[in-house]
């Protein structure tokens, strides 16, 4: 059974700005969102002929194809610190359970009366699978990358995975990019100036904003 404290859950009308993300933090999150923007872009004229036109803009269909694989490289590297940096903060709490049960209230008014932390349930939920599918890109990337270490059997497989995991990171990618701009403003100010507004966090995270009040 999951104690509610909606009563703590109030929201702050001060204007004042809480500092969310640090630079480091910030830095890491826009690396992996830049490089998967680019891997997404050649990932799409790489497999699509219709979506060809697209490495026009990244550098023309050699240098796209060779770039590809080294910007995944590094798209990687920034989902590997992500591990060391949000892991701890990531783990599902019993809270959780109920913020998912409340989902459909948060998709309508972006609150669940919950004294949620510093990431909800949701947030959560699309780092590890972004982890997961990042990893399943980078492994089944290898043998399109280096075509003499599998056969053709493993190839095509690998590619098959690739795209469907592709497809998947998409459709994650484009609900946070909407939720974090269009659904619920102020959001992104988190990742460019690195501050919210108090009112912002104590509607969300409301626990969270009292733990960096003590």
């Amino acid at each position: 059974v999951v104690t509610l404290t909606e009563p703590r859950v109030t929201v702050a009308r001060t204007s004042k700005d809480v500092v969310r993300y640090s630079l480091f933090e910030r830095i890491i999150h826009w690396v992996v969102g830049v490089t998967f923007v680019y891997l997404l872009l050649s990932g799409m004229a790489l497999a699509y002929p219709r979506m060809a036109w697209l490495a026009n803009g990244l550098g023309g269909g050699q240098t796209m194809r060779a770039a590809h694989p080294w910007v995944g490289v590094v798209f990687s590297a920034g989902l590997l610190v992500m591990v060391f940096m949000w892991a701890g903060a990531m783990r599902f709490e019993k809270s959780d359970r109920e913020w998912v049960r409340r989902m459909r209230e948060y998709t309508h008014t972006g609150h669940t009366g919950l004294d949620t932390g510093r990431y909800n349930a949701g947030q959560k939920g699309y780092y590890w699978v972004v982890l997961a599918f990042g990893a399943v890109l980078l492994i089944t990337g290898i043998p399109l990358w280096f075509p003499w270490m599998a056969g053709a059997g493993v190839q095509q497989a690998a590619r098959i995975i690739h795209n469907l995991a592709y497809l998947v990171m998409l459709a994650g990618f484009m609900i946070h990019v909407y939720m974090s701009t269009v659904m619920f403003p102020g959001t992104m100010s988190g990742m460019t100036s690195g501050k919210v507004s108090r009112r912002w966090a104590s509607w969300h995270h409301p626990r969270w904003l009292r733990e960096k009040d003590q």
